[in-house]
């Protein structure tokens, strides 16, 4: 029996990989589809994986799968991803366990488990997201020995993530003092948002971090080269719209994947007083072999690396 539940929750997780890899699922598909629908499609899928999880004792008391909205493609190595984020960030954005860290998008608690353990008495994690359910999880599941790993909620709309948000996110300010953290993350979120929003959360990063402090934030960067990529390649994301400043992989639900021209990133970083050379770590998206290894937690996208100046 338990041999047979783990083939099949093993089969569910291959075909969902596949199909994410796919330019018709991925760019065509799902965008057609209302967001109503999508989020029940994941989570009827995902739902029979989480119950096999439990009976095999695979679980171990990570999130529930078909609660986890952070865009991970693979599921099943949840701690260990995040153990490798740790290791990214320490690497080259200069993270060690006394940094003052602040985890915008933090979901489910990918980083923050891994956060948990990795801090000394005198670090700091706080994770900010808006999504509910996913601060609910953390707050009830994720504790550190030292009582420096903390939540909080930002009821921030969002069209795809948070359609009931009270507050614009252009006009969202951070609840946190001025230069607190050494260290702001931001995996999958500038690609879910629309340029006033995104230069709204830069310029809230530049407030909260210390002179020297850096940002580590994913996106999908738009070049010449990156478009050619992507249309040679066939890969799973293709960005159709030009806006100009930014591109939409779908018009009609513009927060589901937005990729962004490189030189305005570097323009924005500027203009709030982050080096305007940031280091860039190439991802996979468009076609390219990547910094990091496809099937990791940053081997997707674009990363970008910048020191308030």
């Amino acid at each position: 029996m338990k041999n047979f539940l783990l083939q099949g929750a093993s089969g569910a997780e291959r075909l969902r990989i596949w199909l994410l890899g796919k330019p018709w699922f991925q760019s065509i598909l799902l965008p057609a589809l209302p967001r109503r629908l999508r989020w029940f499609l994941r989570k009827a899928y995902l739902t029979p994986i989480d119950a096999a999880d439990r009976l095999l004792g695979r679980d171990q008391g990570l999130p529930p799968k078909a609660g986890n909205y952070s865009g991970d493609r693979v599921l099943h190595d949840f701690a260990a991803r995040g153990e490798a984020v740790v290791d990214a960030l320490g690497d080259v954005a200069g993270m060690t366990s006394s940094s003052h860290v602040i985890d915008i998008g933090c979901g489910p608690g990918r980083l923050a488990i891994a956060m948990s353990r990795f801090l000394d008495a005198s670090g700091r994690y706080e994770g900010l997201d808006i999504v509910a359910d996913g601060i609910e999880w953390c707050e009830r599941n994720i504790t550190g020995p030292y009582g420096n790993v903390h939540f909080t909620l930002a009821d921030v709309y969002n069209r795809e993530y948070n359609p009931k948000g009270q507050q614009q996110a252009a006009d969202y300010r951070f609840p946190y003092a001025d230069e607190t953290f050494d260290l702001a993350v931001l995996v999958s979120v500038f690609t879910h948002m629309l340029p006033a929003d995104a230069d709204r959360y830069v310029s809230e990063i530049a407030r909260v971090l210390r002179k020297g402090g850096r940002i580590f934030a994913t996106y999908y960067l738009i070049t010449p080269e990156s478009l050619q990529l992507m249309k040679s390649t066939g890969g799973a994301m293709q960005f159709t719209h030009d806006c100009g400043t930014h591109w939409l992989q779908n018009g009609r639900v513009p927060e589901l994947a937005v990729g962004y021209d490189e030189e305005y990133i570097s323009e924005i970083y500027a203009r709030f007083g982050f080096s305007s050379a940031p280091t860039i770590y190439r991802g996979a998206w468009c076609g390219r072999r990547g910094h990091w290894p496809l099937d990791s937690v940053l081997g997707g996208q674009d990363t970008v690396v910048a020191a308030k100046l």
